[in-house]
């Protein structure tokens, strides 16, 4: 039955891209000529390299409380482990790199030493790279995971645009309907399961900008 599922599925997100990317070239060849083109990417998750695990994390912020979540997935794109937190009251900032954080931890304490890890926080990201002065509200979490590097821990550290983090911004939003810290080693919600199985067959979405 999955792999008539799978069939299935992957035949309508190939049939949604087809439509987005005609209507896309249509709409191009129509804009008069002085009008400025805008920057269209085509956007998917992609499975890490062989030997390591992939780390996604994303934060959630509404109103006044915030909730951050992760998922670990093999170099197949299958499920390992996934987790959220509610961090109450603070930044999307400090709230992405707990998210990112709480997340290597679970990671390292399965056992694992090759991490790819992507976030769609570019400071975040930037800043764990060095390549930016690190904002002192998570200088003590970036601390942490360059301690872990020194530890042999070797990481693969990338940004990614939103459309290709859908699943952990599903877990970001699921921390907020928990009181404390949450874990799994099963894909527990026929959502997430939706998600991972769309990442797994490819599905490619649009973004306009840079």
């Amino acid at each position: 039955k999955f792999p008539v599922t799978c069939l299935v599925r992957a035949k309508k997100v190939n049939a949604e891209w087809r439509i987005r990317t005609c209507m896309s070239i249509d709409h191009y060849f129509m804009r008069p000529s002085s009008s400025p083109t805008p920057s269209i990417h085509l956007v998917r998750w992609h499975p890490t390299s062989l030997g390591f695990v992939k780390l996604n994390f994303d934060g959630s912020l509404i109103n006044s409380s915030a909730a951050g979540g992760f998922i670990i997935r093999d170099w197949t794109g299958k499920f390992v482990k996934a987790g959220a937190n509610y961090y109450g009251d603070t930044s999307i900032l400090v709230v992405e790199a707990r998210a990112l954080r709480d997340g290597l931890r679970l990671a390292i304490q399965a056992g694992f030493r090759k991490i790819a890890i992507e976030g769609d926080n570019k400071i975040v990201i930037q800043a764990l790279k060095g390549k930016i002065q690190i904002p002192w509200h998570i200088s003590n979490i970036i601390k942490d995971i360059h301690i872990w590097q020194t530890q042999g821990i070797h990481l693969l550290i990338t940004h990614i645009f939103r459309e290709a983090n859908m699943i952990a911004d599903w877990l970001s939003k699921f921390g907020h309907s928990i009181t404390t810290s949450f874990s799994s080693d099963t894909c527990f919600s026929p959502s997430l399961r939706d998600i991972l199985a769309d990442d797994i067959i490819g599905r490619t979405l649009m973004k306009r900008g840079a």
